[in-house]
């Protein structure tokens, strides 16, 4: 009998999957959407905002990603709800690009795949609905980790169209290669450690590539860097001068070279946090990866009856794991636990894989397409594998942070294990389609409720309720107490802050305190209590180069330190001689704000 549906059985499928999998995603966007106009952070998603308001004027920043941002930010007039609907376009269309990109080339390897565009749309619907995870817990604005991401999956997707060309034996458009190169100058540009990555890509276009000769490598090599080339020259005539991009980005990490984590010190952080990960992974989801290793080599029908029961019982086990540990969950207090459903879902594809390949070659059951598979397929399929925790290096944290952000890379190779075994025990594939379908629903909701019960820094969707009325965060919805307290701070605080863009320095991480204030910063748009040092360092440099003509506002959450007394001295200040408290801590929200004594007295004199 054959193991292929028929072609009615097929449609049924495919729709169902674009009905499921489509409605999933509409979830996930239709939420992003609706929260775009509610909370902020004036930390992480404060210093994003506040170094793209000033990016064409502050050259010290520890990436370049302002100068990709920066201007689009200015083009909307500054409005943070646009620029965070500008983030949702660029989500959904790479994500679309790249799942189109993937099934189209599928196709090549799945002789049997309906002859339908069915195909490629339930595909990308189902990595539609995995990019979900992108709103699993990160500020609703783009940063660098945007850029690394949607790069990421934007060089694969050209990896993809090279390696369609490849098994259908025409040349590749050199169009493929001159946006592959494009976008490495991008990258490279918001993060200079997405290197990593590109490396990684890179080596697998060339073994794509390979297949059609030397003389098809060196043309993709050439017409890259004519791409690379061109995002240099464009990035030099109508963004910002690379002379002074350059030298200000490595200002910054020299400043902090000393402070950060050491290679090693990372490489050792991401391996131990990773094999934690597998290991509590293991121990929730173990029953379940145990039962699709036997329903794949189930050869005898009793073994299929035992596997299926086996199969029944493990996701039950896993579901109420999920239920009881919030493992569905969004939110940055929850990523362990959500990263742990994810990578059980992933698992039990790469089991599956492994279980019918080996079972086919081993002659227990009938080979399937997977087993037949050529070494550009694994390297492909191998660099997807990887793609999620690759494209996070560079963090000071587990990798499995922002790695998981990446999950559509993920649901591809699931979708390529799930049509590539169909030569395995339907139990077999009947299991991995659940999990499918489970990981996908947990993205959804990760999503739902990292955007509206547990976003960013900030309270929940309920209690965003007032409208701000500071210029900077127009349009956004505030809880009730922070809008009292910020409009109240910047009424107070108006007289010394018109007209816009006088420095202000705020200790520590209240960058978007400054966004709300009009200023701007002086060195660095980021300030951290760990890292004074690079803060001071910073400082000193802007007023070496150029010193202010307004002396900067100094606002404080804690007591002043020498070392940013030290550096205001580079600025021709002496703080406790020249600096006075505007008024007690309580009358400013809890806040320290100081500002020059001499105009307190040229203010009351007027």
């Amino acid at each position: 009998m054959s193991t292929v549906p028929s072609a009615g059985r097929r449609f049924v499928l495919l729709a169902g999957v674009i009905a499921v999998a489509g409605g999933l995603a509409a979830w996930w966007i239709l939420t992003a959407g609706r929260a775009a106009n509610e909370g902020f952070d004036i930390t992480d998603e404060g210093y994003y905002l506040l170094s793209y308001r000033w990016w064409d004027s502050n050259p010290l920043a520890l990436t370049g990603v302002q100068y990709v941002y920066g201007p689009v930010f200015e083009w909307f007039g500054y409005d943070i709800v646009k620029l965070r609907f500008f983030r949702l376009f660029t989500v959904v269309t790479v994500h679309l690009v790249f799942g189109y990109s993937f099934m189209r080339w599928l196709r090549g390897r799945r002789p049997g795949a309906p002859p339908t565009r069915l195909w490629e749309a339930a595909g990308t619907a189902v990595v539609l609905a995995a990019g979900g995870m992108c709103y699993s817990w990160i500020p609703q604005s783009p940063g660098y980790n945007d850029v690394v991401l949607l790069g990421a999956l934007m060089l694969v997707s050209c990896v993809l169209w090279m390696a369609t060309a490849v098994d259908r034996g025409t040349p590749v458009p050199f169009w493929i290669f001159v946006v592959a190169g494009l976008v490495i100058g991008v990258m490279v540009l918001a993060k200079w450690t997405s290197v990593v990555m590109i490396g990684l890509i890179v080596i697998t276009a060339v073994v794509v590539l390979a297949g059609q000769g030397g003389r098809s490598v060196a043309r993709g090599v050439l017409f890259a860097l004519g791409g690379l080339g061109l995002a240099a020259l464009v990035v030099q005539l109508f963004v910002v001068r690379l002379d002074v991009a350059v030298p200000g980005i490595l200002d910054v990490n020299k400043f902090i070279a000393g402070t950060s984590y050491t290679p090693p010190e990372l490489l050792h952080l991401y391996w131990s946090s990773t094999i934690t990960l597998i290991g509590r992974t293991l121990v929730a989801h173990g029953l379940l990866l145990i039962a699709v290793a036997v329903a794949t080599i189930a050869r005898w029908r009793w073994l299929r009856t035992a596997a299926a029961v086996l199969a029944l019982v493990a996701l039950s086990f896993s579901v109420r794991r999920v239920a009881v540990a919030d493992g569905a969950l969004g939110g940055s207090q929850h990523i362990p636990m959500y990263a742990e459903t994810l990578l059980a879902a992933v698992l039990v594809a790469v089991v599956a894989a492994a279980g019918a390949v080996i079972a086919g070659r081993a002659g227990v059951t009938p080979r399937s397409l997977l087993s037949r598979e050529n070494t550009r397929t694994w390297v492909i399929l191998a660099l997807l594998v990887l793609l999620p925790l690759v494209q996070a290096f560079g963090t000071n944290t587990p990798l499995y942070t922002i790695g998981f952000n990446a999950f559509a890379a993920w649901a591809a190779v699931m979708i390529a294990v799930l049509t590539g075994i169909w030569a395995t025990p339907i139990v077999a594939r009947l299991t991995l389609g659940l999990v499918l379908v489970g990981a996908l629903v947990a993205t959804s909701t990760i999503a739902y409720t990292g955007l509206f019960r547990y976003p960013y820094r900030s309270v929940g969707h309920s209690q965003l309720t007032a409208a701000s009325t500071i210029p900077a965060l127009d349009g956004v919805y505030l809880s009730p107490a922070a809008e009292e307290n910020f409009s109240r701070l910047a009424a107070e605080l108006k007289p010394y802050t018109d007209p816009p863009g006088r420095p202000v320095l705020a200790f520590d991480k209240m960058a978007g305190l400054v966004l709300m204030l009009g200023g701007r910063p002086l060195g660095e748009a980021w300030i951290a209590p760990k890292e004074r040092a690079r803060t001071a360092a910073g400082i000193e440099e802007v007023c070496r180069a150029d010193r202010p003509s307004r002396a900067p506002l100094v606002v404080l959450n804690r007591a002043i330190s020498d070392v940013e007394i030290d550096a205001l001295r580079a600025c021709g200040l002496d703080f406790r001689a020249e600096y006075e408290q505007l008024a007690p801590a309580h009358d400013t929200i809890g806040l320290q704000v100081w500002i020059p004594k001499a105009e307190r007295g040229g203010r009351s004199a007027g």
